[in-house]
């Protein structure tokens, strides 16, 4: 009887046991998978979801928030959903311009879904809404990629290859630059010239360089030589219009000469005054010639005043007497060339200082009327 009751005892603590472990695992499960917690849900595609199973878990920030509770395949088969159970508490978090993406934990870790925060002036996602899915970063794509990659380096290792032998072996115009000797030698020798050329290309650009700034520091001499002349100039101007404009004022002699009226009739007179006391010497000059003509000629006093050439000896004649016997041989020739022409004399055209010759009265001894 005992016996009986230790082992239904031993049963019952079993039973007890697992019931416990039994209830502890499901409460442990259901923390980690938020079964027992209020969530909502959200849907979103992607294209290619990676190897993202259900379980998945689903992060927000780095933060546990929910798990992927459904893929299916959209009504078109052109996507992937994923419905995302999310925990309440953090739904005020996503808005309608949150985003999901699919990332990775480390290079071979599990896949999980990360949503983004959405903007604080955006409105939160309804229940079982739609938010933008983002392409996962595909590592077989990059794989692919390297790939495709090595087998060009791979061809174009093989030309090159191709390339170096026929470069080896002289064939082609490179070919032919990197192993004749000829052809080398002929393009230092054409690379010498164009030194040569160049150098002397040079020296003419530095005798020209030379040339221009001789030529600038001319043009800088005359340019001061210039300044300098119209310094001249301007002061030359300046004393010529301060002497003029003294001569217009009346000041100094010349000013007095030309702005005194009784000044000029004073000139005028003493000019006059000279005119006569010359002519009057001159008279004198031909009276005295005339007497002393008069005593060669005379039988006492001809032996002393006589002379050679007495007979062919002319009077002394003074010049005023001497101009006007020119002046007038002068019009006898002018009206002679009138009569050859055929101009009659006296007519409209006479000769310059003709009419002041012609018009001026003469007195008796040969004297102008004034």
């Amino acid at each position: 009887m005992r016996k009986t009751n230790l082992s239904r005892a031993r049963v019952g603590f079993l039973i007890f046991v697992g019931v416990l472990a039994f209830s502890v695992g499901i409460f442990f499960i259901g923390e980690k998978s938020q079964m027992f917690s209020r969530a909502f849900y959200v849907q979103v595609n992607f294209a290619n979801v990676e190897g993202v199973k259900p379980g998945a878990t689903v992060m927000l920030s780095g933060y546990s928030v929910g798990t992927v509770t459904d893929i299916t395949l959209t009504s078109n088969a052109d996507s992937i959903r994923l419905l995302l159970r999310i925990d309440r508490s953090v739904h005020q978090f996503i808005k309608t311009d949150s985003y999901a993406e699919i990332k990775q934990e480390g290079l071979v870790g599990n896949k999980f879904i990360s949503v983004s925060i959405g903007s604080p002036e955006e409105a939160e996602i309804p229940d079982y809404g739609f938010i933008h899915g983002v392409p996962p970063f595909a590592l077989s794509s990059i794989a692919d990629n390297f790939i495709s990659i090595a087998d060009t380096v791979k061809q174009v290792s093989g030309e090159l290859n191709t390339l170096l032998h026929r470069l080896n072996s002289g064939s082609g115009t490179i070919g032919k630059l990197l192993n004749d000797d000829e052809l080398y030698v002929r393009m230092l020798s054409v690379t010498v010239e164009a030194e040569k050329g160049l150098r002397q290309t040079s020296q003419q650009l530095a005798r020209l360089t030379d040339l221009v700034s001789q030529s600038v520091q001319t043009l800088d001499a005359f340019a001061i030589k210039a300044d300098t002349a119209m310094s001249h100039t301007v002061r030359l101007t300046d004393r010529a219009a301060s002497i003029l404009g003294k001569v217009d004022e009346g000041e100094g002699t010349l000013g007095l000469l030309m702005n005194d009226r009784a000044l000029y009739d004073s000139l005028t007179m003493f000019l006059n005054a000279l005119t006569d006391v010359t002519y009057e010497t001159g008279n004198a000059a031909q009276q005295t010639a005339r007497a002393i003509h008069a005593m060669r000629e005379h039988w006492l006093f001809g032996r002393v005043f006589a002379g050679e050439d007495f007979e062919d000896e002319e009077p002394v004649q003074s010049a005023y007497v001497r101009k006007m016997r020119e002046l007038q041989r002068r019009l006898e020739e002018l009206e002679k060339r009138e009569r050859e022409l055929g101009i009659a004399p006296g007519s409209n055209a006479q000769p310059e200082g003709g009419s002041k010759g012609g018009n001026e009265t003469q007195q008796g001894d040969g004297r102008p009327a004034r």
